[in-house]
C-alpha cells in the first residue's frame, strides 16, 4: 500500500518543528541570559549556550512552547513560576555534609570563639541547596557547646523550591557523606533502618530552618533579621559583577557589627571595594563587619583639622 503523501508532509513538518525547538540561537541565548540575570543575578558566558540548550529543552516541551523563541515569550509574560523552573534547570546544586572541612573547623574553633559573649547566635546559609551545609553548621555549633540549643538559630535559603523541600525532609544518601567527620555523622545523622540513608537527628533539626529566597531580592532576606554569621559558598561565582556587589552589600547590612561572612575557596572580596575587613584564620580568609569599637577606634585615628 502506497504511503499517503499528506502523511509524509505532516511528518516532515513535525520533524522540522522538533528540530527548531531544540536549537537555541545566539540571540535567543542572549535573551534567556538577560532574563535569568534580571531575575536571579546569574551570569552565563557564551560558551554556556550548548549546556543551556540541553538543559532547557525539556522545559520548552513541558511548557507547551513550540520553540525556544516561543518559550522566551512565555518567560517574559508568565511571571516567576517558569523563571524559577529555568533557573532550576540551568544551575547545579552540588553540596555535601562537612564540605570544605578546613574552613568549617576554623569556623568552629576561631569564629565561634570570637562570638561567645553574645547571648544567642543566628547564622544564615545563603544558597544552601539541599541543606547539608545548614545541618553541618548546626552540628558544629552544637558540638562547640558555647551556646545552649534554644539560643541557636540556623537559617538556610535557596532559590530552588525543590532543594528547600529536600532540605526540610532531612534524609540523605551516602553521596552526602563523602568527606571526613564520621564522628559528627554518627551523632547528628543516625542511619535509618535500611542502613543506606541517614536522617537528621531531632536535636539538630530543631535549630535549623529553611525557606525559599532569592539573593538579589532584598525583601527575601530582610525577613531573617540581623544575623551573626553568613555562609555563602560557591554561589557568588555564578553572578555578574553588579549582582555580586548588590548581594555583598545586602550581606553587610544583614550582619550584626562584628559578624562574619564566609565564602567559597574560589571566591574573594580582596579585589572588590567593600566595608568588610579581611581576616586570615587557619590559612583561610574570612570577612568581618567592623564592630562599633572598631569604628570608634578608626575615627579616633583620623587627624583632626
Amino acid at each position: 500500500m502506497d504511503e499517503d503523501p499528506c502523511y509524509r508532509l505532516l511528518f516532515a513538518n513535525r520533524v522540522m518543528a522538533k528540530d527548531s525547538s531544540s536549537t537555541l540561537s545566539v540571540d535567543e541565548f542572549f535573551d534567556i541570559r538577560r532574563l535569568l540575570n534580571d531575575y536571579a543575578g546569574l551570569w552565563f558566558g557564551e560558551d554556556a549556550r550548548p549546556l543551556m540548550e540541553r538543559r532547557l529543552r525539556e522545559r520548552v516541551m513541558a511548557s507547551g512552547a513550540d520553540a525556544f523563541g516561543d518559550y522566551i515569550e512565555r518567560l517574559k509574560a508568565g511571571g516567576v513560576a517558569e523563571l524559577e523552573q529555568a533557573v532550576e534547570a540551568c544551575t547545579v546544586n552540588e553540596t555535601y555534609v562537612f564540605r570544605q572541612e578546613g574552613q568549617l573547623k576554623a569556623f568552629q574553633r576561631r569564629v565561634l570563639k570570637q562570638l561567645e559573649r553574645r547571648e544567642r547566635i543566628t547564622i544564615w546559609s545563603a544558597g544552601c541547596a539541599s541543606g547539608e551545609e545548614v545541618y553541618t553548621i548546626g552540628a558544629l555549633v552544637l558540638d562547640a557547646g558555647i551556646f545552649p540549643p534554644d539560643k541557636i538559630r540556623i537559617f538556610g535559603t535557596d532559590i530552588s523550591r525543590r532543594c528547600i523541600a529536600r532540605a526540610r525532609k532531612g534524609i540523605y544518601s551516602a553521596s552526602s557523606f563523602r568527606s571526613g567527620g564520621s564522628a559528627l555523622f554518627e551523632r547528628h545523622f543516625p542511619r535509618q533502618s535500611d542502613g543506606k540513608n541517614r536522617m537528621v537527628a531531632d536535636s539538630l533539626r530543631a535549630i535549623c530552618h529553611f525557606r525559599h529566597g532569592n539573593l538579589i531580592k532584598e525583601n527575601d532576606s530582610s525577613t531573617l533579621g540581623n544575623v551573626d554569621v553568613i555562609f555563602c559558598r560557591n554561589v557568588l561565582i555564578h553572578f555578574d559583577d553588579t549582582s555580586r556587589r548588590r548581594v555583598v552589600t545586602c550581606f553587610h547590612d544583614r550582619l550584626t557589627p562584628g559578624g562574619f561572612l564566609l565564602l567559597g575557596h574560589s571566591e574573594s572580596l580582596l579585589n572588590q571595594a567593600t566595608s568588610f575587613d579581611a581576616l586570615e584564620l587557619d590559612e583561610d580568609i574570612v570577612y568581618r563587619k567592623p564592630s562599633i569599637d572598631d569604628l570608634v577606634h578608626r575615627r579616633s585615628m583620623v587627624p583632626k583639622p
